[in-house]
């Protein structure tokens, strides 16, 4: 199944940061016409193979013996993970294609240009550590009148409570909460 969807897909990418997963697909271009058999269930150990970016911490041990060999199977399963939240996150995208098609694509003509305007448009910052910023210190506020919320009672109806020895959101029925509104005191 691997060989028809490499051979079909086209994909490109325009930055660097996300060459991971381009590389883990090339590996696998070059070990698609190589039977997966005893013998042949890891790469040669002479590659290099990208874990980084493309196997989970967590799926580590599945696809890396104890002898440091990587087994083809678990890790085309990995790359085929990766690959799909690479187009997710448009990392990756397809020529051609319109929902996975290149970002960049997307850009108003002149974006280059007229970086200034857009920006100036849509109210955010050009640097990313300031947006970062903002967009923690408005995160952390809403937290923090969450707690308050809970604290007071005031909710609406949410409420944290232990289910199966874990945290729980409990949000009461609608109907309650409209009851709760509407009734005097």
């Amino acid at each position: 199944m691997l060989s028809p969807l490499l051979n079909a897909l086209e994909l490109k990418c325009n930055n660097t940061a996300y060459r991971p997963v381009m590389d883990a697909i090339d590996l696998l271009k070059r070990y698609l016409d190589q039977p997966i058999v005893k013998e042949g269930a890891f790469f040669d150990e002479a590659e290099k193979i990208v874990l980084g970016g493309v196997v989970r911490e967590e799926w580590r041990k599945a696809v890396v013996d104890e002898r440091g060999r990587v087994e083809r199977i678990p890790y085309e399963l990995c790359v085929l993970v990766s690959l799909r939240d690479a187009l997710r996150r448009r990392e990756l995208w397809v020529p051609g294609a319109n929902r996975w098609r290149n970002p960049e694509d997307d850009l108003p003509p002149g974006f280059e240009d007229n970086r200034d305007g857009y920006y100036d448009a849509i109210r955010q910052p050009q640097d990313p550590e300031k947006f970062i910023e903002a967009l923690q210190k408005r995160l952390r506020e809403a937290l923090t009148r969450c707690d308050t919320a809970l604290e007071l009672g005031t909710t609406g109806g949410v409420d944290i409570v232990e289910k199966h020895g874990e945290p729980w959101t409990k949000v009461s029925p609608l109907s309650s909460r409209r009851s709760r509104r509407t009734s005097s005191p």
